[in-house]
């Protein structure tokens, strides 16, 4: 069966390289499937161009990868399903079976799958799912609609190496950057996190040295890390540096990082590897003396071993007093960072921690901001306690903070590429 692998994703502030459709392709490939890639993030007339494509090429499966659901931030939100619908019915007229996968896709499957009306659809990692259902389609045997990938993704190992598939360079004048992963999953509880709570899958350190080395050797050197956060095992964290460093060279890289764990090791690693720019995740819920002397010991540590930090500040949850908010930004007002991003607008989704506060607290629902007058969740909805201007006045006049949202930029940006 022939596979056509869409991009639809069409955001630029900065555009994303499809990672997750790099590792399709190399699974692809792995088992001898017959493929090719459209990539429209900066097509002028993305809907024609995937009609000639499916019009030249008569793909069997139209696989599309769901990135986001929206840009997740209150101030200038975007709603992408829209898109993804309409490219699903160009595949469909083709007589295309539709799959669906990706981030985006995977925090409300069956939510989307009723609005696009796609055929199938991938939970989790697609990888190994992916050429299951493949198998299922060719010989008549499917029978569900939305498969687990992280059912089928096997302990530790990938029998698959990444697949350029992509024009880098495309990506890069546009302030682009070459993503890569560590791991899949994540064992925080962040209650507004879609990605809270799931399986870790810790890969092969030598080969993400391997694949590291493979993209080097085309001339890129500035990566970003696409884990949900780096520092879930320090052990493999310190194993992945060393790989880094020893099969592929030091490259510059930013990884995203929660408060613990850490040691000294790991923050010598990361600067042996040539990791120099990191974002730090983190709330106001914990304000208390020992918490703070902890945050101020990882930011001493990171700054020893020269990576730049920026902050991405969680603050006005539900129940939460907005002195938590003001005892932290004065905290880190003091501390050795370049920037920190004050979110307090929380883009509520279906299955959530957040969610399942406001569905059984009829109190929290007041707090609630609708993008749409649809009462689904799969359209944009917010959750904000705290009052903006008292936000505003708590980090006026200090430089390095930002309310975020309203500047379309990422860290990596603000730290400096």
């Amino acid at each position: 069966m022939r596979v056509l692998l869409i991009n639809p994703n069409r955001y630029h502030f900065p555009p994303v390289l499809p990672v997750g459709i790099e590792y399709l392709a190399g699974s692809l490939t792995s088992h001898g499937k017959d493929f090719f890639v459209l990539d429209l993030c900066f097509s002028e007339n993305p809907e024609n161009e995937l009609l000639q494509t499916l019009e030249s090429c008569h793909p069997d499966i139209a696989a599309i990868s769901v990135r986001q659901t929206d840009t997740v931030l209150y101030h200038q939100n975007e709603f992408m399903l829209p898109g993804i619908r309409n490219f699903t019915g160009i595949c469909k007229s083709q007589g295309c079976i539709t799959v669906l996968g990706g981030s985006g896709f995977s925090i409300m499957p069956e939510e989307i799958m009723e609005y696009t009306n796609a055929d199938f659809g991938i939970y989790g990692p697609g990888e190994y799912s992916f050429i299951k259902l493949i198998n299922f389609i060719d010989n008549g045997q499917c029978k569900e609609k939305i498969l687990n990938g992280y059912a089928d993704f096997p302990s530790s190992t990938q029998d698959y190496q990444r697949e350029i598939v992509s024009d880098y360079s495309s990506y890069l004048k546009n302030d682009g950057v070459v993503g890569f992963r560590t791991q899949i999953g994540c064992d925080g509880k962040c209650i507004f996190c879609t990605e809270a709570d799931k399986r870790i899958i810790f890969h092969n350190p030598e080969k993400i040295g391997r694949e590291i080395a493979m993209i080097k050797k085309t001339g890129y050197q500035d990566f970003h890390l696409c884990d949900s956060e780096f520092n879930l095992n320090i052990r493999h964290c310190i194993e992945v540096c060393k790989a880094i460093k020893d099969i592929s060279g030091p490259v510059r890289w930013a990884l995203y990082m929660k408060p613990e764990p850490f040691n000294e090791d790991l923050f010598y690693w990361l600067h042996q590897s040539g990791a120099d720019r990191l974002t730090l995740s983190m709330d106001t819920l914990d304000t208390s003396n020992h918490y703070l002397r902890m945050i101020r010991d990882l930011l001493l540590l990171a700054n020893r071993h020269h990576l730049k930090v920026a902050i991405d500040l969680s603050t006005g949850l539900p129940y939460e007093d907005i002195q938590n908010a003001q005892k932290m930004i004065n905290f880190l007002d003091r501390q050795p960072v370049r920037t920190v991003g004050v979110n307090f607008f929380y883009r509520v989704y279906p299955g959530t921690g957040l969610y399942h506060m406001i569905r059984h607290d009829a109190g929290l629902q007041r707090f609630l901001i609708r993008s749409s007058e649809n009462e689904s969740f799969l359209y944009p909805v917010f959750f904000n306690c705290f009052d903006i201007s008292k936000m505003t006045r708590l980090v006026k006049k200090r430089k390095k903070f930002r309310i975020e949202g309203f500047e379309k930029a990422t860290n990596y940006q603000r730290l400096g590429k």
